[in-house]
């Protein structure tokens, strides 16, 4: 493999030899190491044994920042499940009675709903897909991405 670097980057990985004077190359060095884009995809880094886990740690940090207004909530929540803030209110205090039920409905109420949002170590957004027959965390950063639950993939019907 051969690994292009411009400004001191690795801008391309390659199974053939790169021209340097075509693709503006500074030099370009043969290896036998495993190299992948980075996070953010402007570079080549050298994937180790950790590479894996710190892809998973940022990817994760990366779900967990994302937000959705409690409408993109609530829509999605009716689209697949037919019920609204109240309903789930409702659902969530039947299922789970030593809640706060006042409490979880100024939740509702909140500006935006944080993907990561935890309480006691427990991601909210995965105790609620749960309860409500959900994969979690996979169906829940689903939610979060699309704005919209997935379909058909409830693991059982409440």
């Amino acid at each position: 493999m051969f690994l292009g670097y411009q400004n001191d980057k690795i801008k391309f990985y390659t199974e053939q030899p790169l021209d340097i004077e075509i693709y503006n190359l500074d030099r370009v060095e043969e290896t036998d190491e495993e190299y992948a884009l980075n996070a953010d995809g402007t570079e080549y880094v050298l994937k180790d044994e950790h590479w894996e886990e710190e892809q998973a740690i940022k990817e994760r940090q990366r779900l967990d920042s994302l937000t959705l207004t409690p409408a993109d909530v609530e829509r999605a929540l009716y689209k697949a499940k037919g019920m609204d803030f109240a309903d789930l209110q409702a659902f969530i205090a039947e299922q789970l009675p030593q809640i706060d039920t006042k409490a979880l409905a100024i939740e509702f109420r909140a500006k935006d709903f944080y993907r990561g949002a935890e309480a006691n170590g427990i991601r909210l957004f995965d105790v609620i897909g749960q309860l409500l027959g959900y994969k979690v965390p996979e169906d829940m950063d689903y939610l979060f991405e699309n704005k919209e639950l997935p379909e058909g993939e409830e693991e059982n019907d409440n």
